[in-house]
């Protein structure tokens, strides 16, 4: 009964995490569009590594997004058919 009990209220720790997880992502994403955006109007020489690593996350976020978003809309096609 402990166990049904725990899995209606989750802990602090738990929330904190979950928020966490969720924040990561879109918190980098973020920081890097603003860094290129800074770079590329202030004419900032931003070392190659850099901009490989920025370009990688945000390609990487919202191509995820996008597969995610395919992935919802083919499954709720099937599941109407």
């Amino acid at each position: 009964m402990s166990e049904q009990s725990n899995k209606s209220s989750p802990t602090l720790v738990e929330v904190f995490t979950n928020f966490f997880r969720a924040a990561t992502r879109p918190a980098v994403t973020i920081i890097f569009a603003a860094v290129i955006a800074q770079v590329v109007i202030e004419g900032i020489d931003a070392p190659q590594w850099f901009l490989g690593l920025a370009a990688t996350c945000i390609l990487w976020w919202f191509g995820d997004r996008t597969v995610q978003h395919i992935k919802e809309k083919k499954g709720g096609t099937n599941a109407q058919t």
